[in-house]
């Protein structure tokens, strides 16, 4: 009987529950637990976060997590490799280390996985021929040059195979991909080629299935969520891989949510834009021929991955600074709702016309309507409606300005139509953040790994 590696898949975002993570140690026979707590906007913030404190700038929930479940992970000898690390993965490591300590706990190797953030080469690297430019737009980076909160390459798993080599029981990384978290424990553990493509292409399947966490389980299902069992104590997946890269998805037992065709189906589809070219920083995934198949109560087995070879260029994404957002929302009731917004609306814009106000865009959402549905809809000017909640957003290039949207909006309480309420006190100011999506050659980019021990 083949050798199979368990990857438990602990945590999908910053903010998750950890308590499924600490379930799975406890009771999941998992080998490896495998959390992801990074996305774009998560960076920016981590980004801020570390310029105003050099000793932050990762996801803290990471100590949560770990204060649950490191005595079960110490002694069942499960190993943690997570990108928690964020934009500091130096201080998440030296965090992680006290906690060690500080549980009375001895023997426990914890790697520290860089070379993903790029901000100080940047200049270099453009010197040097690398443009940055926007893969979305083609605008050359020096339209945001000077606005860069951070830079940060999707980098493969590489570093997380070399600390695990090391006897790394803990792996703290910054940015590398989700895919590399699962995709570096089986390369360890099968001592695959890093040219075996239909191995590693296979895997990313299986690693793409997991690493949302509760989605493979029955959240957000949409297949037939009313259906599925205890989405309060939703338990997350677990991958029991072979040698082959092919696999077998469960979950937790005595968990929540369930694992079946249809779950896994839905997550399998998610993100992946072309099935047969799935781009990682590890391989090129073809998810075309992939087959799955119930084999048990909340089993599904994964096959017909493969792969060919990685892109020569990896991606980076930038943060920047993109001004301010002035918002304000307040709700009109029966009768005539909609006339009475729109009547509000236009007091607030002449409002904010006489106070010279400045914004590059702006934004009107009637919640429970368009809030998400935008333009594809029609506006709610049904005369019966009994009430309408109506959003004004701006973007605005600076504080001052964000800040006029509210107080511009606060007469409205007896200036304007009579039906009004809900405007309540001044929401927080928000700083906006955006992204700078670009390519760089992979040869300009290199992991290296510190270990350090408890």
């Amino acid at each position: 009987m083949s050798r199979t590696v368990r990857l438990g898949a602990g945590m999908a975002f910053w903010g998750d529950r950890v308590q499924p993570a600490i379930e799975m140690v406890e009771r999941g026979d998992i080998d490896y637990l495998c959390c992801d707590h990074l996305a774009e906007l998560t960076m920016s913030i981590l980004a801020k976060q570390r310029a105003r404190n050099p000793d932050r700038g990762y996801t803290r929930d990471i100590l949560d997590l770990l204060r649950g479940a490191l005595p079960a992970i110490v002694e069942k000898g499960i190993r943690v490799v997570t990108n928690a690390g964020g934009a500091n993965p130096h201080a998440a490591a030296e965090a992680v280390v006290a906690l060690v300590k500080e549980l009375g706990l001895s023997g426990v190797r914890v790697a520290v996985v860089t070379g993903d953030d790029i901000e100080p080469a940047i200049d270099d690297l453009t010197d040097r021929g690398v443009t940055f430019d926007n893969l979305d737009t083609g605008e050359p980076l020096s339209t945001v040059r000077d606005r860069l909160t951070h830079a940060a390459v999707y980098t493969g798993c590489e570093g997380i195979v070399s600390a695990l080599d090391q006897g790394a029981q803990i792996v703290i990384c910054g940015r590398v991909t989700d895919i590399a978290l699962y995709l570096g424990p089986l390369v360890h553990e099968f001592g695959w080629a890093r040219d075996d493509w239909e191995r590693l292409g296979m895997a990313t399947v299986v690693a793409h299935a997991i690493e949302c966490g509760g989605q493979a389980t029955g959240g957000l299902y949409d297949g037939g969520w009313a259906d599925v069992p205890g989405l309060e104590e939703l338990g997350y997946p677990i991958a029991e891989v072979s040698e082959d890269g092919t696999a077998v998805v469960t979950k937790t037992p005595g968990t929540g949510g369930r694992v079946d065709v249809g779950t896994v189906s839905e997550q399998l589809v998610y993100e992946i834009l072309d099935p047969a070219n799935y781009l990682t920083a590890d391989v090129t995934a073809d998810f075309t021929q992939v087959r799955l198949e119930e084999v048990g109560p909340d089993r599904v087995r994964i096959t017909g991955g493969t792969g060919r070879p990685a892109p020569a260029t990896l991606k980076v994404n930038m943060g920047y600074r993109a001004g301010f957002v002035g918002e304000t929302q307040f709700t009109y009731t029966w009768p005539r709702a909609y006339e009475k917004a729109q009547r509000g609306l236009e007091f607030l814009r002449k409002r904010l016309a006489a106070a010279d106000f400045r914004c590059s865009d702006e934004l009107v959402e009637y919640l429970g309507h368009t809030s998400m549905w935008g333009g594809r809809v029609a506006e709610p000017d049904d005369p019966d409606l009994p009430e309408v909640v109506v959003r004004y957003a701006a973007r605005c290039p600076d504080a001052d300005e964000a800040r006029k949207v509210f107080t511009e909006s606060v007469p409205l309480y007896n200036n304007g139509p009579a039906g009004i309420a809900g405007i309540g006190t001044r929401p927080p100011l928000k700083e906006l953040y955006a992204i700078w999506p670009a390519l760089i050659p992979r040869e300009h980019v290199v992991q290296s790994v510190e270990i350090l021990e408890v």
